[in-house]
């Protein structure tokens, strides 16, 4: 094989090699790719087979909850705390997307009219800048129709002279009537560039609107940190904020909520805090009074920096809603921002 291999390179340096040479060479070319290909497939294998055995054990771990989840149910003493545990995660997600909803509002009026400002100002900048360029314009017409004049009546002056004692006036015209020529030539033509600069302009496309403004996703941001703590003490008017939050961080067998009665008695309160958040009125106050309180306390890392500090907040007290059996004033607070109540910090402006 080593003979026939250096026979080959010797006769590709002289250029005569054969066509079984020439195959033979193919031969070894193919045998290496196929190897590569070969070796690829095998480490595709086997990533494949280790995301095969993590999804059959997530497989199985959901199993296990599920079975976990049917022997609570199945259990008298257990299963009336697992339906006031879910209950309590599903008043946390209703609460989610009240306030996720309120932020999209919210963003979505905000960008309408910072876009019709954007674009106003933008329009308004153009059309000041045709106007410079209107008023350039009719200056420089103006200034042609003068020089067309002026060589109309030097070629009508120059018509008249026909006497042969005219003649040398006549030359006289004549000479300067070929630098009037080149001053309406010139005047054209400054006209002409003042068109073209003024189609320029008018087709120039308004520059993109460079996003909602620091301010405003702040102001927003505050927002909806005062919603936040409105749905909190509109939730623990029942005494379910701190049991829900608690529920959506633990799972349901690390739970009790006492008896039967207890956890009836959970249910209810669960329900009528789900109308109180689904039906909210008369809020529009209320969020004026802690939106402008925010404004006054909060602090920010930086000037870019549009999510508050969650020290600068501070526990809040409540304000009184006519929404249910809220806290009096005094009552302890929130920090909705340090303690993340409704998934709030998925839903702020950056």
């Amino acid at each position: 094989m080593i003979d026939k291999l250096s026979f080959l390179k010797v006769g590709q340096e002289a250029g005569t090699v054969s066509p079984d040479e020439e195959r033979l060479m193919q031969l070894f070319q193919n045998r290496a790719g196929l190897k590569k290909a070969y070796a690829d497939l095998q480490d595709e294998f086997h990533l494949l087979r280790d995301r095969l055995k993590q999804q059959e054990g997530a497989t199985i771990r959901v199993q296990e909850q599920l079975d976990g989840l049917g022997d609570l149910l199945g259990d008298p003493k257990t299963g009336f705390g697992a339906l006031v545990f879910y209950q309590l995660r599903t008043l946390w997600k209703t609460c989610h997307q009240q306030l996720s909803g309120f932020a999209a509002d919210l963003t979505r009026q905000q960008e309408a009219r910072e876009t019709a400002k954007h674009k106003a100002e933008s329009e308004a900048a153009k059309n000041a800048l045709l106007a410079g360029v209107d008023a350039r314009l009719q200056e420089a017409a103006s200034h042609a129709d003068r020089h067309r004049e002026q060589l109309a009546s030097a070629q009508s002056e120059i018509g008249r002279l026909t006497a042969f004692w005219h003649y040398f006036k006549r030359r006289r015209r004549q000479k300067s009537l070929e630098s009037l020529r080149e001053s309406v030539v010139a005047a054209d033509a400054a006209v002409g560039d003042l068109h073209a600069e003024r189609s320029a302009i008018s087709g120039t496309a308004n520059p993109d609107f460079p996003g909602i403004s620091l301010a405003a996703r702040r102001t927003i941001n505050l927002a909806i940190i005062s919603y936040a703590e409105l749905l909190c003490e509109q939730v623990d008017a029942y005494g379910l904020a701190a049991r829900a939050k608690e529920a959506v961080a633990r799972r349901v067998n690390e739970m009790s909520f006492g008896t039967r009665s207890d956890c009836e008695g959970y249910m209810q309160r669960v329900q009528k805090a789900q109308v109180a958040v689904a039906n909210q009125k008369q809020m529009s106050s209320t969020l004026k009074i802690k939106l402008e309180r925010l404004r006054a306390t909060c602090d920010y890392r930086n000037t870019a920096d549009t999510v508050p500090t969650a020290d600068s907040l501070g526990n809040t007290t409540p304000e009184t809603v006519g929404a249910g059996p809220i806290k009096p004033a005094g009552a302890a607070g929130w920090n909705v921002l340090a303690e993340d109540y409704w998934d709030v910090y998925t839903l702020l402006l950056r």
